[in-house]
């Protein structure tokens, strides 16, 4: 195991799509946060103080904060979708090249090797996650002030961060699921970009013409993000959450070891 971690690390390491996704976790977390000001100015230029988009932009401004920036923009997924296209390049091109065939033949137990290149994947999916929380909240204290509001405790922000670690490693893991099952590397990064964008809308929509009372969406990794990413959280709606993402990463591990054990290497 040891031996499969050495390697894979170095291959992370030496990896260009790594250090590109992270350079981009830095620079849409500062963006984001640009786009956002800039909006607020635009709007704001109005002559007009009674304008509805002027309104709009001077309430919104009364609550901008490095925090609030982190409370919006955590919840789009964003930071998932990067690192669900690099872990769908990082794991395909390991069958596109026949590196994984190669590393079987040599003996190794199949299930240290997904393991292996799950540890790995998640890794990387949690140094993107803080390059990307870092970005936004630097970058928010600078244009509007860490928390002039004072909505925010030290421990709200922690709790933000840990649990917010903890959904983008349960989505490393399904997304080591998806890439290691479809193995093909178009096939595994349009999945991954639907899990991490689309899933969430397609369960509020499917509960809204179902009839559903108790919302599907609740019970899908992407959608109990906004509520682990209050600073100020409902303990019930984190215990909910964690329970969420750590059933959905546990399956994605057992399924992804059970069929990678059967699959037919070639």
């Amino acid at each position: 195991m040891r031996n499969l971690l050495k390697t894979d690390f170095f291959k992370l390491k030496r990896s260009k799509g790594f250090w590109i996704c992270a350079a981009l976790c830095v620079l849409f977390g500062i963006m984001m946060v640009v786009a956002i000001q800039s909006d607020i100015r635009m709007e704001m230029r109005s002559e007009n103080p009674n304008d509805r988009e002027y309104m709009q932009a001077l309430e919104m401004s009364k609550h901008t904060s490095a925090v609030w920036a982190l409370e919006q923009f955590l919840p789009t997924n964003f930071n998932a979708l990067i690192v669900g296209i690099f872990i769908a390049v990082f794991i395909t091109s390991e069958f596109s090249y026949g590196t994984i065939k190669n590393t079987l033949s040599r003996g190794a137990d199949r299930t240290k090797v997904f393991c292996s290149k799950f540890f790995v994947c998640g890794v990387a999916a949690v140094i993107m996650q803080i390059l990307f929380i870092a970005s936004m909240l630097t970058a928010g204290s600078i244009v509007w002030g860490y928390d002039p509001n004072g909505l925010s405790t030290p421990g709200g922000l922690i709790s933000v961060i840990l649990t917010q670690i903890l959904v983008i490693i349960g989505f490393a893991a399904l997304f080591s699921f998806i890439s290691t099952t479809i193995r093909a590397n178009g096939g595994a990064i349009a999945l991954n970009i639907l899990c991490a964008t689309v899933i969430s809308t397609l369960f509020s929509a499917l509960g809204m013409i179902l009839g559903i009372k108790v919302p599907i969406n609740d019970y899908w990794i992407g959608g109990v993000v906004s509520k682990l990413a209050s600073v100020a959280p409902v303990s019930g709606d984190v215990l909910h959450g964690v329970l969420v993402v750590l059933a959905w990463g546990v399956a994605s591990m057992i399924a992804g070891t059970a069929l990678f054990r059967k699959m037919d290497v070639k």
